[in-house]
Order: C-alpha cells, then sequence, then structure tokens
C-alpha cells in the first residue's frame, strides 16, 4: 500500500493542474531535424586572357565559315543576338541560314585577321577584329572578297563562355568613302574657307601646277584654281569630289577632280609646283613620294594636329614637328615650321595644338 500512495504522489506533481510549487518535470529532449545537405557549388567560367579570347573568337567564326550550324549554336548564350548594317537575327535565325547554305553545298568560306583587340572586364570579354573574308566562287557568282570589322561580346554561363553578341560592320575603303561623303556633305564640323596657311604661303607666287591631297569638297583646291593654278584635287569621297566640281562651275574655273586614293596615287616625279596635305592625317611614308613629286622650287604646305594635342591622341593621329624638320632638313629650304595653339579647321574647328609647315624645294 505505501508503494502504490508514493507512486500516486509523485503522478500527481507533473499532472498539468499541479499546484505551481510542485517541483518542475523535467523536459523531454526536442527530436533533432535532418540537417540539409550544403548545395552544390556554383559552376563558375575560367578566366580568359587576350589570347584565350583571341583563340575562342577565331574558333566561333570558324565554325560559321564552314556552316557548322551545331558548333554555332553550342557556342552562343541563350540572349545571342547578331547585329549587321541595319539587320539582325538571333540564334534560330543564323543556324538555319549556316544550315540553308550547307544544304546548297555552298564552299567554306575563309578569313585573314589584323588589327585584332580584347578587352575583358568583371564577367565580359569583347573581342574586335579586322577581317577579309575569302568568298569562293558558287554557281554563277564569282569569288570576291569582303572587307569589315566584327565584333563578339562574351559572357560567362555557369562554367562556359558564351557569345551574348556578335556585329560586323563594312570596312576598306568602301567605309572610308561612306564615311566621308556623309561627313562632307553634311557640312559639319569643318571649315568651309580655304586654309589660312595656304591663302598666305602662295600670296604673290606665280602659279603653277597643283596638288591637293584629300580634296574633300575642294575648299583649297578651288581657291588655288581662282588664283590661277592649274589644280588637281583628289580623294576617295566621290560625293565631295562633286561638290568640287560644282564649286569650281560656279567659280568659273577649271578643276580636275580625279577620285583616288592617297596611297596608291601616282604622284609622279618632278610634276607640282605645289602640293597640299591640308588636314589629310600625318602620313610620314607619303613624304618621300611627295619630295620626289616636287620640282625644284616647288612648295610643300600642310598643316595638322600636333601629335601631343587632345585630338591626336583621341584617334586622329598628329606630326612630330621633329620629323617634318628631318625629312626636309636636306635639299630644301623650310620656311615654316611650328607648333601653335589655334583653332583647328577639323574636329568641330576647336582649339587645340596644330603643326604649321611649309618647305620649298632646292
Amino acid at each position: 500500500m505505501r508503494t502504490a500512495a508514493l507512486l500516486i504522489v509523485a503522478l500527481a506533481a507533473c499532472a498539468p493542474h499541479a499546484a505551481a510549487t510542485a517541483p518542475a518535470c523535467p523536459a523531454a529532449p526536442p527530436e533533432t531535424a535532418a540537417a540539409p545537405p550544403p548545395p552544390a557549388p556554383t559552376p563558375t567560367a575560367p578566366k580568359l586572357d587576350a589570347q584565350a579570347v583571341i583563340a575562342q573568337s577565331h574558333a566561333f567564326f570558324d565554325a560559321i565559315d564552314r556552316e557548322d550550324a551545331d558548333a554555332v549554336r553550342a557556342a552562343v548564350g541563350p540572349s545571342y543576338v547578331y547585329a549587321s548594317e541595319a539587320r539582325y537575327a538571333d540564334a534560330d535565325e543564323m543556324t538555319k541560314s549556316l544550315q540553308n547554305m550547307r544544304d546548297r553545298k555552298m564552299p567554306a568560306r575563309t578569313r585573314s585577321w589584323d588589327d585584332e583587340h580584347v578587352f575583358v572586364g568583371d564577367g565580359v570579354a569583347i573581342f574586335v577584329g579586322h577581317s577579309i573574308q575569302h568568298w569562293p566562287a558558287f554557281e554563277d557568282d564569282g569569288a570576291y572578297d569582303e572587307d569589315g570589322y566584327s565584333t563578339l561580346v562574351w559572357t560567362p554561363v555557369g562554367a562556359e563562355w558564351k557569345v551574348a553578341h556578335a556585329s560586323w560592320s563594312r570596312g576598306g575603303m568602301d567605309a572610308e568613302r561612306a564615311r566621308w561623303n556623309d561627313w562632307l556633305t553634311s557640312g559639319r564640323g569643318f571649315n568651309k574657307q580655304p586654309n589660312q596657311l595656304l591663302v598666305d604661303t602662295v600670296k604673290g607666287r606665280k602659279p603653277g601646277r597643283a596638288l591637293d591631297i584629300a580634296t574633300g569638297q575642294g575648299r583649297n583646291a578651288v581657291f588655288l584654281a581662282t588664283r590661277g593654278w592649274k589644280t588637281t584635287g583628289i580623294d576617295t569621297a566621290d560625293a565631295g569630289l562633286r561638290i568640287a566640281k560644282e564649286q569650281a562651275a560656279k567659280e568659273k574655273v577649271a578643276l580636275d577632280a580625279i577620285e583616288a586614293d592617297m596611297d596608291t596615287y601616282d604622284y609622279g616625279k618632278a610634276k607640282w609646283d605645289l602640293v597640299a596635305l591640308i588636314y589629310a592625317g600625318a602620313r610620314v611614308d607619303l613624304l618621300e613620294r611627295i619630295k620626289a613629286s616636287l620640282k625644284k622650287g616647288g612648295l610643300f604646305v600642310t598643316e595638322y594636329f600636333a601629335a601631343d594635342s587632345d585630338v591626336a591622341k583621341g584617334g586622329a593621329g598628329g606630326w612630330n614637328k621633329a620629323d617634318l624638320d628631318a625629312a626636309f632638313g636636306t635639299g630644301w629650304k623650310i620656311l615654316k615650321s611650328e607648333e601653335i595653339e589655334d583653332n583647328a579647321d577639323w574636329a568641330g574647328q576647336r582649339k587645340t595644338k596644330l603643326v604649321r609647315f611649309v618647305a620649298q624645294k632646292l
């Protein structure tokens, strides 16, 4: 009986309605929940250096040239888009086009690359390169080359780098001609009056035969013609040459306006009494050809941005006055050689450092 009574007392002490003074019963140990598995590591794409970007960019374009739609599809990301001269295509359209070319048994094209650049940032790698695409003859079409600049934007998708964007723009002489035609016909950003250095140089001099390199819309060539010079102006911009001819007709003077590239034009030997290279670049490699083309007593006149000017550093290039002084140091009389801060005829006619140079052949 005594044992049973003790058991009843103990059970009463642990009952829910037990008095506040009753001793507390030990709590049951909580159930231990199973720990969740650790998250799987997120795959990351390896870091790329410039050579790796160039190599994988070449491989991508090689797949395009081989019309390998599967390889191209594998290389592009989910948001891929290709843009080219007012056209664009997504991955489906591009691979469909490549498959169509393969179905027609079109021969693969090839490319030769140069002027390649790589820009790598946080989560992005950009490739820009110039290439000549060589298209073989096919059916009724002859072989031809296509000159242009390609851009690829690579981004990491998981553990791989994928192409997010590709673009192509025309390069070479066609692009150069179109760019200058747009600029010259718009009439923006340049002085329409003849260059003051040229005006001052020919003042009081007997006219002869003059060549204006990169004549543009003919502001300097037409001026020389109005002063009695038998003038030839060369340029690649056919629209600019039309403007020059129209202006010469208004002035009732003769002007020989020739569509030609300054790199390939035949300057001749001892042919000119004056050669003007006004805002037409700072091409040291042209100087020997220009020097040979001038007659004894002939004048070479150039004005352009100084090499350390803000415009030159922005990509336009510029003259080092010392290079001109050295090139015309023997057999020439240097009439003017100066680096000066003044308003430029081009680049918005803003104030910057300019080189003005005139030399006469002895």
